[in-house]
């Protein structure tokens, strides 16, 4: 990865030649942060999918997991496991074919559904998570604690900060 890193960094040195105001430092971040994304996500997939999922619908799966008495509504679920409500009826269909979850209408609003992971479900939570446990510490492993605690407090407040200066011009092109 060392060396892709090189070559981003010499591509944007290039760019920066040919656009003057680049914000360099920003757009290095943003690289590198979608590079390791990418990289997480076929670390994440490479231990997914050989169980029949995918990533997004072991996120849901594990998002409802991680609820009281694994029950949650769809739309509960959407912030929770990054998905919009389009995909998430897809993911949800898909699971409960693969009697993962089951869905039912809810008790108090029939218009609304109840999402429940099934013992299978639960059960392969618990055999795709634990393996994982030890790649992730490995990864994080030559950081202190004091670095770990720098670095999610540096990506909370990028990521509140799209809030601010995004959403303003997303309810433009909206309207």
């Amino acid at each position: 990865m060392q060396s892709e890193i090189e070559l981003i960094e010499a591509s944007l040195g290039r760019l920066r030649g040919r656009l003057p105001d680049l914000p360099l430092d920003e757009v290095l971040i943003l690289r590198l942060i979608l590079l390791l994304a990418h990289e997480f996500g076929l670390m994440l997939d490479h231990r997914i999918r050989p169980n029949g999922l995918g990533e997004a619908e072991f996120r849901v799966l594990a998002a409802l997991f991680s609820q009281p008495e694994g029950i949650a509504h769809p739309s509960d679920l959407c912030a929770r496991a990054s998905q919009s409500p389009a995909n998430m009826s897809r993911i949800s269909d898909s699971l409960v074919r693969q009697g993962l979850i089951t869905r039912d209408a809810c008790e108090s609003d029939r218009r609304r559904m109840v999402l429940r992971i099934t013992e299978s479900g639960e059960k392969l939570v618990r055999t795709i998570l634990p393996p994982m446990f030890a790649p992730l510490r490995g990864l994080y492993g030559a950081h202190s604690q004091e670095d770990k605690t720098l670095l999610i407090t540096l990506l909370k407040r990028l990521a509140a900060r799209f809030d601010d200066v995004l959403a303003p011009a997303t309810a433009v092109v909206r309207a």
